[in-house]
């Protein structure tokens, strides 16, 4: 199993948003990182394995479509409204799938045995 690297979450998002230039790729990849070092703490993690790509990828987004309202749940303007996740609950809609694939959390049928 291989490590998700910065530079795949990078050009991966860029590719969703639809960038093509560079101006905006050392905060896209901050973002990442961040996101990173949050799954990381969440999960007791060393390292990210790329198979949680996609989830890496999917929260970059929602921080780089949120900067600016950082610190607010929702914002609203004239027919416009948009509410946040909080950003510790980001990996909330993936929690399940998190923990089964980590194998944390569930217990196991096993045995006793006595000698």
């Amino acid at each position: 199993m291989a490590n998700l690297e910065i530079q795949t979450v990078l050009d991966n998002v860029k590719v969703v948003l639809d960038i093509d230039d560079t101006i905006q790729d050392k905060m896209i990849a901050h973002l990442a990182k961040l996101v990173i070092d949050h799954f990381k703490l969440a999960y007791s993690q060393i390292d990210v394995d790329e198979r949680f790509g996609f989830i890496i990828e999917e929260c970059t987004i929602k921080r780089y479509v949120r900067r600016g309202a950082e610190g607010a749940s929702s914002e609203s303007r004239e027919g416009y409204e948009m509410s946040f996740e909080r950003y510790d609950d980001e990996f909330a809609p993936y929690d399940a799938l998190i923990r089964k694939t980590l194998d944390i959390g569930y217990s196991r049928q096993g045995m006793v045995v006595f000698i």
